[in-house]
């Protein structure tokens, strides 16, 4: 299920749930209802469950990768962040990314331990956890949430269960990567370089582009400049160009200076194409690639609303390798074949 949500991340890739009860029939119940595309883990014991989520991947690499600070002076406030755009899209690379719990959904009532000392034990402070709950379990859950310990509570018994559950898992799995990121996320959107994250039309623009294309994961890239790398369950690369109208003016301002041909100038007024490279490049290496085959070096191009202020162009792979110049498709590690793997021991019934 695709669940809609009011920005857009600077990257997003499909996560893990960890489903544990010590009922072996509810979770084969539950499994038969969760979607297909959704990686999970079903786990009878909470401390064999507790031991697998508290090892499992936590973002250091890409962390290590993307994000640096330095200090220019001795107090805190000295610091200063640098976020390596171009290094975010590596993680397709990684084939530990999907294997990422994000979401735990546990019983609260099992003899061994129970859910919400479970939910206690966890040392990722960002997984979202779903308490189950029987009739009398309420109150406790209602204090547990209160204080911040589950970020909701089903009842096993509510006749909506299968539906309630999925869609809190697709939401809280988009929360995971708002809370988890926010060290290479907020220096991005301090610094105002892709203020389409927050844009409604922008929003809604890339929701309807991932729908279409079946897009599960994304990544913010800066070359040639602002856009998105996206791949969808197969492993098949788009790259998602964004522009804004007063880019578009600039080349158009820049091609008029540099005499390039006037039918480029015409289409770059009407917003229907869009360079690809970077305007800031030097005018006469802009001028010895436009001089030939302009076409070689504008893609088609549409605004995102009539009202809004960003244009967009898609690109398939045959294109988008071009301009992601480190991209190896031969070493992408798609969902599909993740998904396709089979699970190591009988214990996690995926």
């Amino acid at each position: 299920m695709d669940i809609t949500f009011p920005v857009c991340h600077l990257f997003y890739y499909p996560t893990q749930v960890i489903l544990v009860d010590d009922d072996p029939d509810f979770l084969d119940a539950v499994s038969l209802v969760l979607p297909r595309d959704l990686s999970y883990r079903l786990f009878q014991s909470p401390r064999d469950a507790l031991n697998y989520i508290n090892a499992a991947h936590q973002h250091a690499d890409i962390i290590r990768r993307v994000y640096s600070s330095y200090k220019t002076g001795p107090f805190d406030s000295d610091t200063l962040t640098h976020i390596e755009i171009n290094e975010i899209y590596k993680e397709i690379y990684n084939p530990e990314r999907f294997s990422t719990p994000s979401v735990v959904v546990v019983d609260y009532s099992m003899p061994s331990m129970n859910g919400l000392e479970l939910c206690a034990s966890l040392t990722n402070p960002y997984i979202k956890r779903i308490l189950l709950t029987g009739q009398a379990d309420t109150d406790l859950a209602v204090q547990a949430f209160n204080e911040g310990l589950i970020d909701q509570f089903i009842s096993k018994k509510d006749h909506d269960l299968e539906a309630k559950l999925t869609r809190s898992i697709a939401t809280l799995q988009q929360h995971y990567f708002s809370k988890s990121f926010k060290l290479i996320t907020d220096p991005v959107i301090a610094n105002s370089q892709c203020r389409f994250i927050n844009n409604p039309d922008f929003i809604d623009y890339f929701n309807a582009v991932r729908q279409r294309h079946k897009i599960i994961e994304y990544y913010l890239i800066d070359e040639p400049y602002s856009g998105f790398l996206m791949l969808n369950e197969e492993g098949q690369l788009f790259i998602l160009l964004i522009t804004t109208q007063e880019r578009l003016r600039e080349n158009l301002l820049q091609c008029q200076r540099l005499g390039v041909d006037k039918t480029l100038c015409e289409h770059i007024n009407k917003g229907e194409v869009m360079p690809l490279f970077n305007i800031a490049d030097d005018d006469e290496h802009i001028q010895a690639l436009l001089k030939t085959d302009w076409q070689k070096y504008y893609t088609p191009a549409h605004r995102v609303s009539p009202e809004s202020a960003y244009y967009c162009s898609l690109l398939d792979q045959n294109n988008a390798e071009r301009l992601v110049r480190k991209f190896l498709a031969d070493s992408v590690h798609s969902y599909k074949k993740y998904m396709q793997t089979p699970v190591p021991t009988a214990k996690y019934l995926h």
